[in-house]
Order: structure tokens, then C-alpha cells, then sequence
């Protein structure tokens, strides 16, 4: 083989392992961000009409709100 064939074949493999290695990191990155979004509760307050989120763990049968100190219901979509 012509040593361009040899170098062809090694950008060609090069660029691909480059592609592929960004497409991993970006698809482990975007998993991580949406999970930390997933476990959140969205509330809105019926008095003050402020918008909070609060971790799923420390949610119950209502959660007050910072502002005003109502006790609200988690939304529902």
C-alpha cells in the first residue's frame, strides 16, 4: 500500500473515533443534567402566584411557599 493510502485510512479512523467519543461524553452529559431536572417538583403558589421547585425527597402533603409561607400542591401537567 502507497503510504497516502495508510494515512487516509488513519484521519478517516481518527475522525470517527473523535466523533464517536464526543457523541458519548455529550449523551452522558445530557443524562446527567436531565436527571438532576427530573428530580424536581414544580409548585405554584395560589396566593402570591410565585413559581418554586423543590427536590423530590422533601416533598409531603404540601410544601410552603418561600414567599409567603402558603401551603401549596404540586402541580400536575
Amino acid at each position: 500500500m502507497h503510504p497516502f493510502t495508510w494515512f487516509l485510512i488513519l484521519y478517516t479512523g481518527s475522525a470517527l473515533l473523535a466523533i464517536a467519543g464526543l457523541w458519548f461524553y455529550y449523551e452522558k452529559r445530557e443524562k446527567r443534567v436531565f436527571d438532576v431536572r427530573r428530580k424536581r417538583r414544580i409548585f405554584h403558589c395560589v396566593r402570591c402566584g410565585e413559581l418554586y421547585s423543590v427536590r423530590k425527597k422533601d416533598v409531603s402533603d404540601g410544601q410552603p411557599c418561600p414567599k409567603c409561607e402558603y401551603n401549596n400542591f404540586e402541580l400536575s401537567f
